[in-house]
């Protein structure tokens, strides 16, 4: 209650309340929040309109005996997960964030397979779907825009299919993340770590602003060019295996031929433009991607740069490009991001206290359209080996490498070719493409799952089912019951 103080009142679940009443706080709090059992609470008076204190007004939760203390870089779509499901079994959680505020861009992203399957177990899989982008489906088109091969948008993963259930903004799936974690994982943004320092009991950690501080786990979960990762790793650990692709995203208005359709356009030189709309919003998310040896430095230029060079390339191709490239050089276009195409290969993912997650230890690069299912994925193993060996950190950081490399190996594993397939020299070859699409949207169907053999590079890129999801009992508090998850 604002301007009054309160001595907590501290007592144990187990020894203080009987066990119909303990059940009942069990259920309220696994709703609500984060707790695992035995634990310690107090009671405090509280105006909080929770659903927790509106049913037991004032009862915190304070910690539990083996919690840990972990601090998290990056506010991304890994970092908060492991926020979600580590805060939920009784851990404290710091989420540090370079960006002065939180950042609800970026691009288009799909979640399936296991990655669609922790979504559902973290009960987040309704909130996703109405806040997903609503794909009809994806169509290659030709200059004309006649539709040369269609794929409709599936919610089976047993089905060969480009679009899939949950095809959400980053942003989007960002904010929600951020919406369930915030009032129980703390967050300081604008702010970023600068050494790193090992000690027997924990790791110190200096930041930018702020005095220091001690963590019992640093999570690096800062993307692709991950600054944390190189305080710890050393170059010759950390490979970036540039696939020689540069593409750029932007919004842009939203008109009546852009439909419910996403659509993709293959130009000769291997270059792709890729149209995807958000009648909703009024905007259509549009994508221009190149491969050329100097696709690394145009990556690595200025904005400004970026928008010229991408003019240049595609100033030669029509279809939308011209409408394109007119809000590229207007003053409306604030939400340009270009970056070059990239996968992240470490020899590996744990060092002392320290550990890598997501895109900063093992990233699949876009073209594999795997990259935010496997964020889930290993924040759920990850959660998974911290909860049931809380007391053994290396151990379990070390199982989580154990349970999770062998599939993200297979995964990084491209076709011959890599984004060459999709993206043709020649127009010959772009009709050779059209072909093999047209074969795929005639057999996704009655047959989508022979193509995968018939077109084994082309099914290659798009996942891999041979990951068996893990169960961890120490996860149970942070997760709904299975039957949920499935519906």
């Amino acid at each position: 209650m604002p301007g009054r103080t309160a001595k907590p009142h501290v007592f144990n679940v187990q020894s203080s309340l009987s066990k119909r009443n303990t059940s009942v706080i069990k259920r309220v709090f696994r709703y609500n929040s984060n707790i695992i059992y035995p634990c310690t609470l107090t009671s405090t008076p509280s105006d909080n309109g929770s659903e927790r204190s509106k049913l037991f007004p004032g009862l915190q939760l304070l910690t539990m005996p083996n919690s840990k203390n972990i601090l998290i870089s990056g506010a991304g779509i890994a970092g908060p997960a492991l926020a979600f499901l580590l805060t939920r079994c009784g851990h404290k959680c710091t989420i540090v964030e370079r960006a002065s505020q939180f950042r609800n861009a970026g691009q288009q992203i799909d979640i399936s397979g296991n990655g669609l399957k922790v979504v559902k177990l973290m009960g987040l899989y309704h909130q996703a779907k109405e806040i997903s982008c609503g794909e009809s489906g994806l169509r290659f088109v030709n200059a004309k825009n006649e539709t040369q091969a269609e794929f409709k948008a599936e919610d089976s993963d047993d089905k060969f299919t480009f679009v899939k259930d949950i095809e959400i903004m980053r942003g989007a799936l960002a904010d929600l993340l951020k919406n369930v974690t915030e009032h129980d994982t703390e967050y300081i943004f604008g702010n970023y770590i600068t050494a790193l320092r090992e000690q027997d009991s924990c790791i110190s950690v200096s930041f930018n602003e702020g005095l220091d501080r001690d963590f019992d786990l640093v999570v690096a979960a800062d993307g692709l060019g991950s600054k944390t990762r190189g305080l710890v790793f050393n170059k010759d650990e950390v490979k970036y295996n540039s696939l020689n692709q540069c593409f750029a995203l932007m919004s842009i208005p939203y008109e009546k031929q852009d439909g419910t359709w996403a659509r993709w356009l293959a130009a000769p030189g291997r270059r792709c433009v890729f149209l995807r709309p958000r009648p909703n919003e009024g905007v259509t998310g549009a994508y221009l991607a190149f491969i050329g040896p100097d696709s690394g430095k145009i990556g690595r230029a200025s904005a400004e740069e970026q928008k010229i060079e991408f003019a240049r390339r595609f100033k030669d191709v029509d279809w939308e490009v011209p409408r394109i490239l007119r809000e590229l050089k207007s003053d409306r276009m604030v939400n340009f991001y270009a970056q070059e195409v990239a996968q992240v290969n470490t020899t590996n993912w744990v060092k002392g206290r320290v550990v890598l997650l997501g895109d900063a230890g093992y990233c699949p690069s876009p073209i594999t359209g795997q990259g935010t299912s496997l964020a889930f994925i290993g924040a759920y193993i990850l959660a998974g080996c911290i909860t049931s060996m809380p007391n053994d950190l290396p151990s379990a950081l070390l199982q989580y490498e154990k349970q999770l490399r062998p599939f993200v190996e297979k995964l990084q594993k491209l076709p011959p070719g890599g984004p060459k397939i999709l993206n043709p020299e020649t127009t010959w070859g772009i009709r050779i493409l059209w072909t093999c699409l047209y074969s795929a949207s005639v057999l996704q169907g009655f047959g989508a799952r022979v193509l995968q053999y018939i077109i084994e590079p082309l099914s290659a890129i798009f996942g891999s089912k041979e990951l068996v999801l893990p169960t961890y009992p120490s996860l149970e508090p942070a997760l709904v019951k299975e039957d949920s998850a499935k519906s």
